[in-house]
């Protein structure tokens, strides 16, 4: 009976990794690195007229590290094809709400774009492309 217990328990703490979400013919990956200082909970990214976001479901930070994913597909999303400009707002506890640089590029499929936010506070938050 203990065995199992034990068992049950260190299948509950273990830790499960995704592997990271590769482009294909049809989309394009945006991805954003937390290499911040700071806590946010939640990433915003809009474009043209369609906002979506990336938070944790039990409402905890954004792990320093850990990287958010953005997958867009051609012809349901948006067209990949031509310059785009994207907006990203980061959200901390309620209400704040800073806006980053806004950045453009060009959508194709089969593309990877790899961005870091950096900063030691929300406030003085940066984004940076790293690739």
């Amino acid at each position: 009976m203990y065995l199992l217990l034990i068992f049950l328990l260190s299948a509950c703490s273990e830790e499960t990794v995704t592997p990271p979400i590769e482009p294909n013919e049809n989309t394009m990956i945006i991805t954003f690195k937390n290499n911040a200082n700071f806590d946010f909970y939640s990433i915003e990214m809009s474009v043209n007229s369609h906002t979506g976001g990336i938070s944790n479901a039990d409402g905890s930070s954004i792990e320093k590290g850990s990287s958010l994913t953005f997958e867009y597909i051609d012809q349901v999303d948006l067209d990949l094809e031509g310059n785009q400009s994207f907006e990203v707002v980061l959200v901390g506890k309620e209400p704040t709400r800073v806006p980053l640089e806004d950045f453009t590029i060009e959508l194709e499929v089969n593309k990877k774009y790899s961005f870091e936010i950096t900063g030691n506070s929300i406030e003085d938050a940066e984004l940076k492309r790293v690739n």
